[in-house]
């Protein structure tokens, strides 16, 4: 069998026979693309990036003393190719790094987010959202790496698996030597929508330095029985109740998102995804 290219890697490597040291990049990808993001000293910008064909779009950040950036990223390409996506973020000193990525689309989708909160009191915002269904594979590797001194990081996905999906995340803090007084949170929330789906959450947590507090879980099961109890005794059948509480998962990520035109796109796109999935998956 041929090597396949790799195309991420976690910070630290495991146990090699749990396969998830390395993402390797989907094939038969389209061609690639690239940006720069910056921004002056002080200064706020948003940006919004949307990736619908097939290719390798990768998204370099700069973030500069005291600045604020928002970057949302949306992953639209059809679900019979592939897509792969990098961003790559560096923080100054007081500077904030709020960005927002929907990976929604893809047969094969391979992502790495990779965040360096290189200055004092520097600040990373990351929520994502996936969604898998069919046959489908998602592959996600999320770092946050903390150099500077009282930095703060928050890390948070939201996930929702059906039919014969699989799906990897691995997501990572990694407290260098020397971030003294720094904080990190990391959360992951999986919805299993049917029992053949393949779900994998690798939390890491890396420090060198004493003086550091960080705190990551990985909430993963099925739909909470009581909430589609109370649905259902409100009138919704059962696919209409677990659909609306899929959807309302979603929000807190969906709501980040600036474009009130694409917010309802993806929620509109989500919707027929879901409801497209037989009686018997859910």
């Amino acid at each position: 069998m041929a090597m396949r290219e790799v195309f991420s890697k976690i910070p630290l490597l495991t146990w090699r026979w749990l396969g998830v040291n390395e993402l390797p990049l989907p094939q038969n990808l389209g061609k690639a693309k690239s940006v720069t993001l910056s921004c002056m000293p002080g200064e706020q910008k948003s940006y919004i990036i949307d990736l619908r064909e097939s290719g390798l779009q990768e998204i370099t950040v700069d973030v500069p003393e005291r600045a604020k950036m928002h970057v949302t990223f949306v992953q639209f390409v059809s679900t019979d190719q592939s897509a792969a996506s990098r961003i790559k973020a560096e923080v100054g000193k007081q500077g904030l790094f709020s960005c927002t990525i929907a990976e929604i689309g893809a047969a094969h989708t391979a992502s790495e987010l990779h965040v360096t909160l290189a200055g004092d009191e520097a600040h990373a915002d990351v929520w994502g959202l996936y969604f898998g269904d069919a046959e489908r594979k998602i592959d996600l590797n999320y770092i946050i790496r903390q150099e500077g001194q009282r930095t703060d990081a928050n890390m948070q996905v939201r996930g929702a698996l059906l039919n014969r999906s699989v799906k990897t995340f691995r997501g990572t803090l990694d407290f260098v030597q020397g971030a003294r007084g720094s904080t990190g949170k990391e959360d992951e929330e999986v919805t299993i929508l049917s029992p053949h789906v393949r779900n994998r959450s690798v939390p890491l947590m890396l420090s060198h330095e004493g003086d550091v507090d960080g705190h990551h879980a990985v909430s993963i099961g099925k739909i909470d029985a009581d909430k589609l109890f109370y649905l259902m005794s409100r009138g919704l059948n059962e696919r209409d109740a677990q659909q609306l509480i899929v959807e309302a998962s979603f929000e807190p990520v969906l709501s980040r998102i600036g474009s009130e035109t694409l917010r309802a796109e993806i929620g509109a796109y989500l919707e027929g995804r879901l409801s497209g999935g037989s009686q018997q998956e859910f």
